[in-house]
């Protein structure tokens, strides 16, 4: 089971990586940033403003923030315990008829690839907006997708990598979502008793 997924794993990724140009080591360059911490944070922090209402402001962005820091910080911990080479590295070993190069596009990155640091932050805020506001900003996965398709595009991450920083992205933010629903309820409870 184990060979059969890594194998798909390989597979996705040349089948990914093989598919570029100009245009689309720009376009990727470009959307790559929306999974960087310092691009998304003033982009949250500008709609909570906005939608969150003034006396839920501080609780919603203090307890936000605690969860999308560990989510990033989980995922630093598990990158570095395992170390496992990123594909510009992983595929440099091969030899001979079958060997191919990775495009790599932008900063060439050896070690550390699972998982994606850049997909755990843009799932995380997806997340967010999607569970806290609803309506449209369920569309902010879309742009988490293709934030961590642009990982694989530009040879950063393994598919695995990517799904793997997405996963853990959501799961924390689902918890904080549950956590935060729960204390806006029992804050409005004790407002009703006064």
């Amino acid at each position: 089971m184990l060979s059969f997924l890594t194998s798909l794993d390989m597979s996705l990724f040349w089948f990914i990586n093989s598919h570029h140009s100009v245009f689309f080591d720009c376009f990727f360059s470009l959307v790559t940033l929306f999974g960087n911490g310092w691009v998304v944070t003033p982009v949250l922090l500008a709609l909570v403003i906005i939608k969150v209402p003034r006396q839920k402001l501080v609780p919603f962005i203090a307890s936000a923030t605690f969860f999308i820091v560990g989510a990033g910080l989980i995922n630093t911990q598990i990158k570095q315990s395992l170390d496992r080479p990123r594909p510009l590295s992983f595929f440099a070993k091969e030899t001979g008829p079958h060997s191919r190069s990775v495009h790599a596009v932008g900063e060439r990155l050896c070690y550390n690839s699972f998982p994606s640091g850049h997909s755990n932050t843009a799932f995380a805020a997806a997340t967010l907006l999607a569970l806290r506001f609803g309506g449209m900003y369920w569309l902010a996965y879309a742009v988490a997708f293709i934030v961590g398709y642009s990982r694989i595009y530009m040879g950063m991450h393994f598919p695995s990598d990517v799904a793997a920083g997405a996963l853990l992205g959501v799961i924390l933010m689902v918890i904080w979502s549950k956590i935060y629903m729960w204390y806006d309820c029992r804050r409005a409870r004790k407002n009703d008793k006064k």
